[in-house]
C-alpha cells in the first residue's frame, strides 16, 4: 500500500512540474478580404485579418505570390522609384513649395508591403507599373505557439490607373436669392454622384454642360498644379475675386486655399500648387484619411457675381410669372442669384489640370 501511494505521490510531482501550454494559434486564420481590389498607382491599404483568438503578438509575412495560372511572380515585389511623403502634408507649417518638398522622397519601393504587426497589405503607387492584373498571395502567420502557413491567403486585382477619382458627389447650384429673408431657392442642382457616375467621361472629355477636369500639361513632371476657373452658362469665367469661401455656423468649410501652397491668382481662375499628387492632399474640416469627405471643397459666388439667365430657365423648367421671380428681384428689379460649387475629387497623378465649373442659367456682369 506504501508503494501504491509513493507512486501517486511522484506521479503527482512531475505532472505539476510540467509547463502549462502557452498561447493558441489558430487553424481558421482568413482574410477578410477574399479579394482585394487596388486602383493602379494609387496608395491603399487592406483591413487587418481575422486571427480567430490567436495570442498576440503575431508576425506576418509574404512568402509568395502567384499570378491568376498558379506560376510564381514577382512583380507586385520589385521595386521602382516612386515619390513618397515621409510625412503628412500640413499647410499650417508647410507655407512654402521648399518647406513641403522636404517631406517628400524619391525611394524604391515594391507593389505590395505586408505590416509584420497588424497583418494589413499595403499598395504603393508602384503599382502604376505592374503589367498583370490577378495575384494569389501567399502568407504565414506565427506567434508564440506556432506558425501556420497559408496559401491563396487572399486574391489581389489590380484595376486601371484612373488619374482622376470622384470619391463623392462634386455639385453645382444656381441659387435664387430672397432680397427680404435672405432665403436661397435652388433653380438647379447637378451631381457627379461618384465614380461609377455615367456623366463622368463626358466631364473629362470636356463635353458635360456643367463640369469639366482636363489635363493641360504634364509639367510640372513630380508636382501638381491644379488651376480652378468658375464660369457662366456660357463657359465665361468670372473674376476669382467674385468666387468666395462658403461660411457656415461661424466657420469656413474645407476649401482648396486652405489645403494647398499660396494659391496664384489669374484673371480668370486660381491655380492651387503641391509638390506631388494626391490633390487635395489635406483637409482642416475632414481629417480623417479614410473618410472621402476630406475631398469635399466649398465655394459660393458672390451675389453681384451673375444676372440672371431667364429664358434659358424658362425653356427647360417652364415660363413662370412675374409673381415667381418678385422675392429676388432687387431695387432695379434684376433677379438676384449666387452659385453654389463643391468640388469632390481626387487627382493622383502629376502635371497641370483645370476644373472649370459652369453654373447653371447664368450670364457673368
Amino acid at each position: 500500500m506504501k508503494k501504491i501511494i509513493c507512486f501517486l505521490m511522484i506521479t503527482a510531482f512531475i505532472s505539476s512540474c510540467e509547463q502549462p501550454e502557452v498561447g493558441y494559434i489558430s487553424d481558421n486564420i482568413h482574410a477578410l478580404q477574399d479579394t482585394i481590389t487596388v486602383p493602379r498607382g494609387v496608395f491603399m491599404s487592406s483591413v487587418p485579418p481575422a486571427v480567430e483568438g490567436s495570442t498576440y503578438p503575431i508576425e506576418w509575412k509574404i512568402t509568395g505570390i502567384t499570378d491568376k495560372d498558379g506560376k510564381p511572380s514577382t512583380e507586385l515585389q520589385e521595386e521602382h522609384e516612386i515619390l513618397i511623403w515621409k510625412k503628412s502634408f500640413d499647410p499650417t507649417t508647410d507655407t512654402t513649395l521648399e518647406l513641403a518638398m522636404k517631406k517628400l522622397e524619391l525611394s524604391k519601393r515594391a507593389s505590395i508591403l505586408m505590416n509584420p504587426v497588424s497583418g494589413e497589405f499595403i499598395f504603393t503607387q508602384a503599382t502604376k507599373f505592374v503589367v498583370k492584373n490577378n495575384f494569389n498571395i501567399n502568407i504565414s502567420a506565427k506567434n508564440v505557439r506556432g506558425e501556420r502557413q497559408l496559401d491563396k491567403f487572399t486574391h489581389v486585382k489590380l484595376g486601371p490607373f484612373n488619374a482622376v477619382e470622384f470619391p463623392n458627389a462634386t455639385r453645382v447650384q444656381t441659387q435664387f436669392v430672397n432680397q427680404t429673408t435672405g432665403a436661397l431657392t435652388g433653380a438647379l442642382d447637378y451631381q457627379v454622384v461618384n465614380q461609377f457616375d455615367p456623366k463622368i467621361p463626358n466631364v473629362l472629355n470636356g463635353t458635360d454642360k456643367y463640369f469639366s477636369v482636363k489635363k493641360v500639361s504634364d509639367e510640372p513632371k513630380l508636382g501638381i498644379k491644379v488651376k480652378m476657373i468658375v464660369a457662366d452658362s456660357k463657359n465665361t469665367p468670372i473674376a476669382p475675386s467674385k468666387v468666395i469661401f462658403f461660411v457656415n455656423g461661424g466657420a469656413t468649410l474645407a476649401n482648396f486655399h486652405d489645403n494647398t501652397i499660396t494659391p496664384e491668382i489669374s484673371a480668370n481662375g486660381t491655380t492651387f500648387a503641391l509638390p506631388a499628387p494626391p490633390f487635395p492632399q489635406y483637409s482642416r474640416t475632414y481629417r480623417d484619411p479614410n473618410d472621402l469627405n476630406r475631398f469635399l471643397m466649398y465655394y459660393l459666388t458672390t451675389n453681384d457675381a451673375y444676372t440672371f439667365d431667364r429664358a434659358a430657365f424658362e425653356a427647360e423648367k417652364g415660363v413662370k410669372p412675374d409673381s415667381f421671380y418678385a422675392p429676388f428681384k432687387d431695387a432695379n428689379g434684376n433677379i438676384v442669384v449666387r452659385g453654389y460649387i463643391r468640388w469632390a475629387i481626387k487627382i493622383n497623378d502629376s502635371g497641370t489640370y483645370e476644373l472649370t465649373m459652369r453654373n447653371p442659367y447664368t450670364i457673368k456682369k
